[in-house]
């Protein structure tokens, strides 16, 4: 598409004008970035922009091309402050500093002028150039670096007695920039508008942590590796209809619930949870302004796969986010109350119904000892229908420990006829390992062939145990080997065309219902025929449906279909044969039925014989590792389905008689 253009200053979005990022073959990045701004302002989204947006990329088109490519060079970085002299961009030119002077003239980066604090300047220091600077100031110039930024800041918080520019900050200020030298940031303002941008171009799954930290600039990788023929997306169609955003107060809603979102897993990565704690409150008091507003209505209109892109969705997740920082300060009575208000709403993250009611289950029980609520808890818990089965089975057996609790005796007849998922135990086998020394239990060693030993995990060391009883193929793929098998067999269904809004730019890698009930819901007639058609199947066919979907479509990025989970179609079929239509169908029909909670909890291994077509499913835990919930309800659903399934335990043995090659 064409590059966007100037246009008069205060022209509307859609204004063009000439200039020299109109060349002949700009670079790969700066191309891109001017499609993605051209296809937005040609899209029914760019009513979302104003003109102040307007402004900027008009002021970016008018730049020349040297100082396109500088700022979209920049733009790909963090949002710092940059040394002049470590930036190498041989393609824009040598000397950087006329260029930058051109985009700050534009207003699209700041300048050593505009830096004013000293935290942000200290951290352009190298270690050197930190203790030349503490000694300057006479103070202790040992030490880690954060304890010498940390003596700077406290000095220079100090206040003069005579004036500002005498100010120990505005000394140290001062002195920082003469060892700095030339340095740049790139406006906050500009960046704000064309990372908007690159988000209504981008709008495919909800904005993670990441991408909001930077950006959204994780986009312009994608299109670069498209454009080198790196990375090729499934053929569908896209169709549009519904309208997320409703105007732009609604989206520049999101972006702020997108950006507290991934400041609060920032601060909880740190572990510091006191700051943890002030960004969700601030989240909290954002989301009481919009709750029970006309949004909140609008928003309950659109699908449950296009309302993960609204302020209400992303908050919910901060909330949820909230009840660990609550837990982790232990202010139980704070995170229950949470919990409760999640709980009684069903229009944002239903698929974390589970949890939230384990999470109060227990915290009523064991920090708050509120046995009685907590019962009346459990109780509502198994009778929401929106509880997974996973989720299902963990809320049962918190019931049955209440039932044998001595605090919760009074309320046995409040436990009594619950709704019982019936969960058969599989069969149980244990093989011995020699952990690898100095390595826990976590690597063990191998004797592949007398004389050779490798380090290898504890799936490894099970795959060549079941080598060894006459499985000549095996693989440790988890839920991604049957994952592929959904892939392959139901291809043209997951693409399917005519189906609103699942479809809606150029790069997906799945329609955006797949892990959602809508799914099955938009496809029911063609999902059930093609499961009667893998119930009947014989073995070639299978072959065929698959073979056809490979040769088409290998190495398409999906996320479904793991290329690489098979060294070829061949042992894919080898495996399908040994499968068999019926129990393909069956395991297909829990993965379209229920696909985000399906994927998780299947076996680790999938072991065959090739000649004898016989198959064992096993999931494999290592010296004190126990069956998950999910694992626990997928290993008997296998089992009802006709597969041989079991659990092999690897315990430990003593490793003085065996010795590394």
């Amino acid at each position: 598409g064409a590059p966007p253009g100037g246009g008069e200053e205060g022209a509307p979005p859609g204004a063009s004008g000439s200039g020299d990022a109109e060349a002949a073959c700009p670079p790969y990045y700066l191309g891109n970035f001017q499609r993605v701004v051209a296809a937005v302002l040609r899209s029914p989204d760019a009513e979302l922009l104003n003109e102040d947006d307007g402004r900027w990329i008009g002021a970016f088109g008018r730049l020349s091309a040297a100082a396109q490519k500088l700022y979209v060079r920049l733009f790909q970085r963090k949002l710092n402050w940059l040394k002049v002299n470590r930036l190498d961009y041989a393609d824009v030119c040598l000397d950087l500093m006329p260029v930058i002077d051109e985009l700050a003239l534009a207003g699209l980066v700041q300048t050593g002028a505009e830096l004013h604090d000293v935290s942000h300047g200290l951290a352009l220091l190298t270690a050197s150039e930190l203790k030349l600077l503490t000694r300057h100031f006479h103070l202790r110039a040992q030490g880690q670096r954060s304890e010498m930024i940390g003596s700077l800041l406290s000095l220079a918080k100090q206040q003069s007695i005579f004036s500002v520019n005498r100010s120990p900050g505005f000394a140290i200020l001062t002195r920082m920039k003469e060892m700095v030298g030339p340095c740049v940031r790139i406006s906050i303002a500009a960046r704000a508008v064309f990372s908007r941008v690159l988000l209504l171009y981008s709008l495919t799954e909800p904005m993670d942590e990441e991408d909001a930290a930077c950006a959204g600039q994780n986009q312009l990788s994608t299109l670069l590796l498209v454009n080198m023929g790196r990375l090729t997306f499934p053929h569908y169609t896209i169709h549009r209809e519904a309208k997320i955003f409703q105007n732009r107060e609604d989206l520049l809603r999101y972006e702020a619930a997108c950006h507290t979102l991934a400041e609060l897993g920032a601060a909880m990565a740190a572990k510091d949870w006191e700051v943890a704690l002030q960004i969700y409150q601030r989240a909290k008091e954002a989301w009481s302004h919009l709750d029970n507003s006309s949004n909140l209505w609008l928003w309950r209109q659109l699908p449950v796969y296009l309302r993960c892109f609204t302020a209400g969705w992303v908050y919910t997740t901060v909330r949820c986010r909230g009840v660990e920082v609550l837990q982790r300060l232990h202010m139980y009575t704070e995170a229950v109350v949470e919990l409760r208000n999640l709980l009684d709403q069903s229009d944002f993250c239903p698929e974390s119904r589970g949890h939230w009611w384990d999470r109060l289950s227990l915290n009523l029980q064991q920090h708050l000892r509120q046995p009685e609520q907590a019962v009346a808890c459990v109780r509502a818990a198994l009778a929401d229908v929106r509880v997974h089965a996973g989720h299902r089975l963990a809320l049962q057996q918190r019931a049955q420990r209440m039932h044998d609790s001595p605090s919760c005796r009074q309320w046995h007849h409040l436990l009594q006829e619950l709704p019982v998922i019936h969960v058969e135990d599989v069969p149980h086998v244990t093989i011995k390992g020699r952990p690898c020394p100095g390595m826990g239990t976590a690597r063990f060693l191998l004797e592949e062939e007398p004389g050779s030993v490798v380090i290898c995990s504890v799936e490894v060391l099970s795959l060549a145990h079941y080598r060894q009883l006459g499985f000549d193929q095996g693989i440790h793929g988890e839920g991604a080997t049957f994952l592929t098998l959904f892939g392959l067999l139901f291809w043209e269904i997951i693409f399917l065309p005519g189906i609103p809004d699942v479809f809606r730019n150029p790069f997906q890698t799945c329609p955006l219902d797949l892990y959602t009930d809508c799914f099955y819901r938009n496809r029911t007639e063609p999902i059930e025929s093609r499961l009667r058609l893998l119930q009947e199947a014989s073995t070639d066919t299978l072959h065929t449906l698959m073979a056809d979907v490979w040769n088409t479509h290998k190495d398409t990025a999906t996320a479904l279909v793991n290329w690489e989970i098979f060294r070829s179609i061949q042992e894919a079929q080898s495996l399908v044969s040994c499968l068999g239509g019926l129990f393909l169908s069956g395991v297909c029909r829990i993965l379209a039925e229920d696909p985000r909670q399906g994927r998780g909890g299947l076996p680790d291994l999938v072991v065959w014989s090739s000649e004898r077509l016989h198959y064992k499913l096993v999931e494999v835990k290592g010296p004190s590792d126990h069956l998950s919930h999910k694992q626990r309800v997928w290993l008997h659903r296998l089992q009802k389905l006709g597969a041989a399934v079991e659990v092999c335990h690897v315990s430990v043995v003593g490793t003085r008689s065996l010795q590394l090659s």
